[in-house]
């Protein structure tokens, strides 16, 4: 359990402080002006994206992990990496499976890492594979010994945590608002998790179009606060 609140804190090093996953570009756009279109934008992104897409690449890829199984690994990590649409995207979860990989591999000691976590790692650096942070976080986790589920739970809250921050930079927003949004998401992270849980990873999917569309216009703005 110490573990799994260590990957979910947002004093990991990650990065994650640096993108807003595509709600600058909607408060740009006033699609975003307030706590309750924060927790609907949050909502639509985790039912629609994260959890059908991110969600189930993590469970079957600390799956492969625990058989030692690395080109299920590769082709779960380049699908995941072939779904998301908007550049930004992409780039925010690349650069934070990366760091995820390099903080996890620091915590652990030399005779204890797993070797299909080193296989992953290098083949991440060798550019044989995008690295994206959702597998990196359930290869990171099965090193760990933290269960597919719980890691499943830390990723989704951690990437909440990280938009929320995100938006009271963004909006007028108090931080009692923000723990409200994010108990109410824990059920719509439960639901979720009940409907993709038996899916196989080559069902995953994702749909949120207003969400890419504001990060593929995000990219080229002028002025900006996130990279993403």
């Amino acid at each position: 359990m110490l573990a799994t609140l260590q990957l979910a804190d947002s004093f990991f090093p990650t990065g994650a402080y640096a993108h807003s996953q595509g709600l600058e570009g909607m408060a740009a756009q006033g699609r975003v002006s307030s706590p309750q279109n924060v927790e609907e934008y949050l909502t639509e992104l985790l039912v629609g994206a994260v959890l059908p897409s991110d969600g189930l690449a993590l469970l079957h890829a600390h799956g492969s992990a625990a058989q030692g199984d690395l080109e299920t690994i590769i082709e779960i990590d380049r699908l995941l990496h072939a779904m998301k649409l908007p550049v930004e995207m992409r780039r925010a979860s690349t650069n934070g499976g990366r760091r995820f990989l390099d903080e996890s591999w620091s915590l652990m000691s030399a005779d204890r890492v797993p070797a299909v976590f080193e296989q992953y790692q290098a083949a991440v650096v060798q550019g044989e594979t995008p690295g994206n942070a959702a597998v990196a976080f359930a290869v990171s986790a099965f090193a760990m010994g933290i269960a597919a589920e719980n890691a499943l739970f830390a990723f989704c809250h951690s990437l909440a945590v990280g938009v929320l921050g995100a938006a009271q930079r963004l909006l007028p927003m108090t931080h009692g608002e923000a723990q409200q949004i994010l108990r109410l998401l824990h059920g719509h992270m439960m639901s979720s998790y009940l409907q993709i849980r038996r899916r196989h990873w080559r069902e995953m999917a994702s749909f949120t179009p207003q969400a890419d569309i504001a990060s593929m216009l995000h990219e080229t703005a002028d002025v900006r606060m996130f990279a993403s």
